[in-house]
């Protein structure tokens, strides 16, 4: 497991261990931060780490806000986002210390989990998800839902929606916010692709990480939101179907995600955030009857000249994660990354530099 600990804590613990990287006064120690969407396996990969190096890997799971801002301000060692960092944000790090590398590590579906006891099994599509986010659906009974759910007993349905985001920067928001935008024209104009979206102002309720979104829906009827895969099967909360851009009802499974990544790479990514780094890629709404719809990578961020001893480690766990790291997918309700792309990642990594 990952020890969880405060940045004034790290820092203290990795003075008293003589740094980062540090091999006298016991194991080296980096530390991470960033991604909610990353952190199940995360914690998976720092345990196995662990036992393979001894190397302790501190990862601080609080939003991919939280990773682009604190890699920029050396606060952390690599930081984890699910959304590319965009032009702002690498001309901010450019001055902090020069050019930042974007390194996917996973791939995973973002699913849309619900608490509706009469509901068992719902079909949902992108335009009506805008619709509800947007307030604009507010009834489970709607007539846009029960066309999709035709053995649905509308009486039974009659219950107010409760749409639940995320509170913080998050990632998982960008890549749920985006393929909103792809689906619903009117989304794109009044909400947009964002990691920070702005709400209608009155109906969605902000819940703090994965965790807290799939907490809060779990316990409270009529609610629906969004979370990575395995918070939504750790916490056993249903999770609905989608119509793809196919028109092929598909659920988030490893073959979805994967047909997704497949699809959208062979695509030029011509748009910020993506066109500004060489291994981003939009894998949302991608092409294909087996394409699950909501599709996104956790990308680690490492600055691209580092301290020789720290960096050396940094990029060694780093190329561990995109090549050995992967057989661990699977197991915790993710997809390997495509062999084209750790290999990628692994040349992305071999161009980092120690000074």
């Amino acid at each position: 497991m990952l020890n969880r600990l405060s940045l004034p804590t790290l820092a203290l613990l990795a003075a008293l261990s003589g740094g980062c990287g540090s091999k006298s006064g016991g194991a080296p120690r980096i530390s991470g931060g960033g991604a909610t969407f990353v952190d199940p396996i995360m914690q998976k990969w720092s345990g196995e780490y662990k036992k393979a190096k001894n190397v302790e890997i501190d990862y601080v799971s609080k939003g991919s806000g939280y990773g682009i801002t604190n890699v920029t301000s050396k606060n952390l060692d690599f930081g984890c986002s699910d959304a590319p960092m965009n032009a702002k944000e690498v001309e901010a790090a450019k001055a902090a210390g020069g050019e930042v590398v974007h390194v996917p590590v996973t791939v995973g579906a973002v699913a849309v989990v619900y608490n509706l006891p009469a509901a068992k099994n719902l079909t949902l599509t992108g335009e009506v998800l805008a619709d509800i986010y947007l307030r604009k659906i507010v009834k489970w009974n709607d007539p846009a839902i029960l066309k999709l759910n035709p053995a649905a007993d509308a009486a039974a349905l009659n219950a107010d929606i409760t749409p639940v985001a995320r509170a913080e920067s998050s990632g998982t928001s960008s890549i749920f916010t985006e393929y909103l935008s792809k689906r619903s024209p009117e989304f794109a104009k009044a909400v947009g692709a964002s990691k920070s979206p702005k709400w209608p102002a009155a109906g969605v309720l902000g819940k703090e990480g994965n965790d807290g979104v799939a907490g809060h829906v779990k316990d409270a009827a009529g609610t629906i939101g969004y979370v990575e895969l395995a918070y939504a099967k750790k916490n056993n909360i249903p999770f609905a179907t989608l119509l793809n851009k196919a028109g092929k009802p598909v659920t988030p499974d490893a073959a979805g995600v994967t047909a997704a990544v497949e699809a959208a790479m062979k695509v030029k990514q011509e748009k910020e955030p993506y066109s500004l780094h060489p291994l981003a890629f939009s894998f949302t709404d991608a092409d294909g009857d087996a394409a699950y719809p909501i599709v996104g990578a956790s990308y680690a961020m490492l600055f691209k000249k580092q301290p020789k001893e720290k960096g050396e480690v940094i990029v060694a766990f780093l190329k561990w994660v995109a090549g050995d790291g992967q057989k661990f997918a699977a197991e915790l309700d993710y997809a390997p990354l495509p062999a084209d792309l750790t290999k990628k990642a692994e040349e992305l990594l071999g161009t980092v530099t120690f000074e």
